[in-house]
């Protein structure tokens, strides 16, 4: 039988706690998710000792602790690791306390001014403003300590009585005493519940992360090991996820489903076939990563438009037994990149989902059926040059652009050096350039959504961007004599009176047509049976 008690505790005794592995985390916990905006609203809110909400606590007995994956927040802030098993488990707060540990390390860099009492993150504008002072500073120094050291450089009048005061009534948020509950129960499955219960009032969890906390509860390791491992590995070749994605490709490899209703199948089956679901879920991811990075052209998570686009490729590939054929392979390149141009999954994600993972079983001619299912939205998958017109920032079309160039074999046009996201060196990595600058544009008169056009955005290396500047087109190509073909790789036209300012709206035009008819090409060539209507 659960029973709760409650106390308070103030914060440097909770910090000191956490530092002598006291208290840790279950693995139930998330990782840390706050802003730095947030951070400064939990110091100020201190400072203003505004209420803060309360620390759910678990104390379990020691011979239920043993069994546990338990995190330790101090720890991965830089404090020694302890062989000592922590006797309470935070439930809820971690947020709070990792962020107050982050302000007392000095990771999250807040400020407080002396003379408004307002606090801000660090900035260059604070730079050489001495009355800006670190909150990190004065909590780790000491409030008399930093008066001091802050009077020599003051240069005015000063109120030494006002400034001390409120540098000390800073340093006392560490003894704000932060109310707690402690839970003491035997039963995991119990704390778990209690954590979904917590975190599903509000909107600091989604469905994935509270599906994590289930996996948690039935398969003890899996998220603190195995998920950070893949994690970590995938990182590694440029590919950045976070768990909410394996744990959404995880459910869809078992069930064929992508919701996250569909857990309670998985938790009847025993732990055995949960890591073996495991093991085939990773199989496929991998498979998923290698297609991209090698046959799609995408070289990094960055070029992905829609994260849900990766889930029917891991399913499919857990299914696939034989190697793609080239038929195969060029079907499901068009199909991710029609899904990924075209927003298969922009709305109403989870029903499309489910819809394309409900025919990947079996694997054969299932590509063309998710084909089929674009079909049924945009009848007509050729691009035309009012799909292409719109800012490059949320332009869905720029990924298969860089793709397209590529696959030409396109060079920067001062390195000489094949474009690729993963060229070593900060002077070789990509840059989307403005063909005709910005700068240049404005004083003509042009809007922003023109400048930012994606026919206006060439991929070049950091080097590159820097020499050309606020030069015109017809300036930098002829100073730095770049060659046609390397000028024709993406699909900029050569006409030199294109190259002028006074001609930007003929060049974005010329170049858009270019662009929709590469790109058409490209697609025909793949699978000219899906373009028709």
């Amino acid at each position: 039988m659960a029973k709760l008690e409650r106390t308070e505790k103030p914060i440097d005794v909770i910090i000191d706690e956490l530092k002598r592995n006291e208290v840790g985390l279950p693995e139930i916990q998330r990782g840390y998710v706050w802003k730095p905006i947030q951070v400064r609203e939990l110091v100020e809110s201190l400072y203003k000792e505004y209420p803060c909400g309360l620390i759910l606590e678990w104390k379990p007995p020691e011979e239920v602790i043993k069994n546990l994956e338990l995190r330790n927040i101090a720890i991965e802030q830089g404090e020694v690791p302890s062989d000592k098993k922590p006797t309470l488990l935070v439930i809820d707060g971690q947020q709070r306390l990792t962020s107050f540990l982050k302000v007392l390390y000095g990771d999250a860099k807040v400020y407080f001014n002396i003379e408004t009492e307002a606090f801000q993150l660090y900035g260059s504008k604070l730079k050489g403003q001495p009355l800006w002072v670190s909150v990190s500073k004065v909590l780790n120094d000491g409030a008399i300590k930093v008066w001091l050291a802050l009077k020599e450089k003051l240069n005015e009048p000063i109120d030494e009585e006002k400034y001390l005061d409120r540098l000390s009534r800073l340093e006392k948020i560490k003894d704000y005493k932060v109310p707690i509950e402690i839970l003491h129960t035997d039963d995991y499955e119990e704390v778990t519940e209690a954590f979904i219960r917590i975190n599903s009032k509000g909107t600091r969890l989604r469905e994935a992360e509270l599906a994590l906390a289930q996996l948690a509860l039935h398969l003890p390791g899996m998220v603190s090991r195995e998920f950070e491992k893949a994690l970590d590995e995938y990182e590694e070749k440029d590919f950045e996820f976070d768990p909410r994605f394996l744990i959404r490709c995880f459910v869809a490899v078992f069930t064929g489903q992508s919701r996250f209703k569909h857990l309670k199948k998985l938790w009847g089956v025993g732990q055995d076939e949960l890591r073996r679901n495991w093991e085939v879920t990773k199989q496929g991811l991998d498979y998923t990563i290698n297609f991209l990075r090698n046959n799609t052209g995408i070289e990094s998570s960055e070029w992905i438009t829609s994260i849900n686009a990766l889930v029917p490729l891991v399913v499919y590939f857990t299914k696939k037994r034989e190697p793609l054929t080239k038929e195969e392979e060029n079907s499901l390149l068009f199909w991710f990149y029609s899904a990924s141009m075209w927003g298969r999954y922009s709305s109403s994600a989870e029903t499309k989902l489910d819809q394309d993972l409900s025919i990947l079983q079996p694997p054969e001619n299932a590509v063309k059926k998710l084909i089929e299912n674009c079909k049924k939205e945009i009848r007509n998958l050729k691009v035309d040059q009012e799909s292409l017109i719109g800012n490059y920032q949320r332009n869905s079309f720029l990924p298969i652009l860089f793709v397209i160039t590529r696959k030409m074999k396109a060079k920067d046009w001062f390195t000489g050096i094949e474009l690729s996201s993963t060229n070593v060196g900060p002077s070789h990595q990509i840059e989307l350039h403005h063909i005709f600058p910005r700068a240049l544009l404005k004083k003509q008169g042009y809007e922003t959504r023109e400048m930012d056009d994606l026919a206006n955005i060439a991929f070049l290396s950091q080097k590159a961007n820097k020499k050309i500047r606020h030069l015109e087109p017809i300036e930098y190509f002829r100073k730095f004599k770049i060659e046609h073909q390397r000028l024709e790789s993406q699909f900029i036209p050569i006409q030199e009176e294109l190259w002028k300012t006074e001609n930007f709206k003929k060049f974005i035009q010329k170049r858009r047509e270019l662009i929709r008819s590469s790109m058409n090409e490209y697609l025909s060539h793949l699978g000219d049976e899906y373009m028709t209507d």
